[in-house]
């Protein structure tokens, strides 16, 4: 008979796997409550409409910045930002990964 409390193989999708599971967690709160307040916001917190917009806005914005500054680089390494030439007015955009000899790869 196989064990209830089987311990999670490395290759498994298991948060406890990851080499970061404080930023995974921390990247999945903010996704998820921002779902969970713009479905369930007006029923459960208030029946002001804007007052739930705003808090969504605010958690998709953090959200966003924590995914591109924090969770990108830490989860696989990743970082992109756009440059403007100001002579010019030419806008570039600069992606940038990590070193895959210095970088230690994690299956999950």
């Amino acid at each position: 008979m196989e064990n209830a409390q089987t311990q999670p193989q490395p290759g498994d999708l298991s948060w406890r796997l990851s080499s970061h599971p404080i930023t995974l967690l921390t990247f999945l709160f903010f996704r998820i409550s921002s779902l969970l307040v713009y479905l369930f916001g007006l029923k459960l917190f208030t029946k002001n409409y804007v007052l739930i917009f705003i808090i969504t806005i605010l958690l998709l914005a953090t959200d966003f910045y924590y995914l591109k500054n924090i969770a990108g680089r830490r989860l696989v390494g990743l970082r992109w930002w756009n440059e403007a030439d100001m002579a010019t007015g030419d806008s570039r955009w600069v992606f940038e990964s990590a070193d895959p000899d210095t970088r230690a790869i994690n299956a999950t």
